[in-house]
C-alpha cells in the first residue's frame, strides 16, 4: 500500500508535457518574475516610465532610455519560458494598444510582445541581448530588412491584412440580380470581420423599384439579405444600386436586370 503515493506521483508526472517537467520554475521564482513584469508593463499603462526603468538592468538602461516608449491600455502575461537553471526567461505578454491603418479609424488591438529577463543579485531585470549586427530595441536586435522573430511586434504589424483584405471580409453572394416584372429577388450579405459593420443602400432613381436591407447592423460572422422587387409594369432594363459598408468604406455595386435581358449573369462574389 505504501507504493500507491509513488505510483500516483509518477502518473501525475507522466500526465505533464515534457517541457513542463523541465521548465516549470519554483513557485517563488515564478511569482517574483511575474511581479517585476507586471511592474514594467503597468508603468507603460500609467505612462510612468521612470518606474519601468527601475526594473531595467544596468547594462540595458541606455537602450531603454533611447527607445520609444508606447502607452498601453492593458496587458496580460501569456507565456514564460525559463532557461539556464531559471536565471533567464523569455516572457510573452499581450499588450492592448491603439492601432490605426490609413483610411480606417483607430481601434484597440492585442499585440503579443516578447521580452527578455535575467536574474541578477536576487532580482529579475528586463534586458536586451548585445547586438551581433543591427540596432538594439526594447524588443531585441533589429537587423536591416528584418523584423525579428515570428512573434516580434514589428513582424506582426507586417503580417496585418491590407486594406483590400479587410474590405474583402464583407461581401455578397452575387453582384447581379435578374428580376421579371413584379418579381422578387435577394442577395445575401456576410460579415466575416471580427467586429461589427453598418450597411447602407444607395438606390437608383427608378419609380416602383424596391430594395431594402433586412438588417443594417451586422455583428461578427452574421448575415443579412437585401430584398428586391421590380415594378409590375417594368419594361426590360438594367440599373445599379450600391451597398456601402462602414467603417471599412467599402462600396459593392449590384446590378439589377429586369425583363428578358440576354447578358450573362455575373459570377457570385466571394464574401
Amino acid at each position: 500500500m505504501r507504493l500507491l503515493p509513488v505510483v500516483l506521483l509518477a502518473a501525475g508526472l507522466l500526465a505533464q508535457a515534457p517541457a513542463e517537467l523541465f521548465e516549470k520554475a519554483p513557485p517563488d521564482v515564478d511569482a517574483a518574475l511575474r511581479e517585476r513584469v507586471r511592474l514594467f508593463y503597468q508603468a507603460h499603462v500609467d505612462g510612468k516610465f521612470r518606474q519601468a526603468d527601475a526594473v531595467v538592468h544596468e547594462d540595458s538602461k541606455e537602450v531603454f532610455f533611447a527607445a520609444e516608449k508606447p502607452r498601453y491600455k492593458g496587458f496580460e502575461i501569456i507565456r514564460i519560458n525559463y532557461s539556464e537553471n531559471f536565471t533567464r526567461a523569455r516572457v510573452v505578454t499581450a499588450v492592448v494598444t491603439d492601432f490605426a491603418m490609413p483610411g480606417f479609424p483607430s481601434a484597440e488591438a492585442r499585440v503579443p510582445v516578447a521580452t527578455l529577463w535575467r536574474l541578477d543579485g536576487g532580482e529579475w531585470w528586463w534586458y536586451v541581448e548585445p547586438p551581433a549586427q543591427g540596432r538594439q530595441t526594447p524588443f531585441g536586435v533589429m537587423k536591416p530588412g528584418e523584423g525579428g522573430g515570428s512573434d516580434h511586434p514589428f513582424t506582426l504589424l507586417r503580417k496585418l491584412p491590407s486594406a483590400e483584405e479587410i474590405q474583402g471580409q464583407v461581401g455578397v453572394d452575387r453582384t447581379e440580380v435578374r428580376l421579371s416584372p413584379g418579381g422578387a429577388g435577394e442577395v445575401l450579405v456576410t460579415n466575416r470581420m471580427p467586429g461589427p459593420v453598418t450597411l447602407e443602400l444607395e438606390l437608383p432613381v427608378q419609380p416602383g423599384f424596391e430594395a431594402k436591407l433586412e438588417r443594417a447592423d451586422l455583428k461578427a460572422n452574421e448575415q443579412t439579405r437585401i430584398l428586391f422587387r421590380a415594378p409590375a409594369a417594368a419594361g426590360a432594363g438594367a440599373s445599379e444600386l450600391r451597398l456601402h459598408v462602414l467603417p471599412v468604406n467599402r462600396v459593392i455595386a449590384i446590378r439589377v436586370l429586369v425583363g428578358g435581358g440576354n447578358e450573362p449573369a455575373a459570377p457570385p462574389e466571394r464574401p
